[in-house]
């Protein structure tokens, strides 16, 4: 708390005179103090991909790499409801042939990425699914510290700056923190 006062007398030094009490309140919403400062302790990350997720930005990595014996889990999970719907419109064989392909796929993404964590220093788990994926994220994020969701996971992206319908239901109803990269 004393460093916030210091900081408010030095910048508003022979400005604000009787009004330091009303500058203190309206800065108190936007600074935090030394009291409110506190340093999360994220141990285990979940980090969910699927066949819209192209990578991670090195933003993340490097704000990753500041939590100290961190352990990502990268889990890949191919869309059991498209299949599904593949499997019903054209047959099994054709679903067969697309799971391949998006487990292919998903292999080699998880490779990439944790491939990029481990040169970091972070201890990396793989896994993959075929499920609901908001479900399933849902689900096993209640096991995790943090969970670091793309922008573009569930797919529905039209531009760059837009989220996908999928990552803004799991950003708004997981009840851990969250990352949106």
């Amino acid at each position: 708390m004393e460093y916030f006062k210091s900081l408010i007398n030095r910048k508003f030094k022979d400005v604000v005179g009787t009004r330091y009490k009303d500058v203190l309140k309206d800065y108190r919403e936007f600074l935090l103090t030394e009291d409110e400062i506190v340093i999360c302790n994220f141990r285990k990350v979940l980090m969910p991909l699927d066949i819209f997720v192209k990578g991670a930005s090195e933003d993340l990595y490097d704000l990753l790499t500041a939590f100290n014996g961190i352990e990502i889990n990268l889990v890949y999970i191919t869309d059991s409801d498209v299949v599904s719907i593949i499997s019903d419109v054209l047959g099994e064989d054709t679903a067969g042939v697309y799971q391949a392909r998006k487990e292919e796929y998903g292999t080699k993404l998880l490779e990439k990425i944790s491939g990029e964590l481990e040169g970091r220093g972070m201890a990396v788990n793989r896994r993959q699914y075929s499920g609901h994926k908001w479900d399933y994220v849902e689900i096993m994020s209640e096991n995790y510290d943090l969970v670091a969701i793309s922008k573009c996971y569930g797919g529905g992206r039209g531009d760059e700056n837009e989220i996908s319908p999928v990552a803004q239901r799991l950003v708004q109803q997981m009840s851990v923190s969250t990352i949106l990269y």
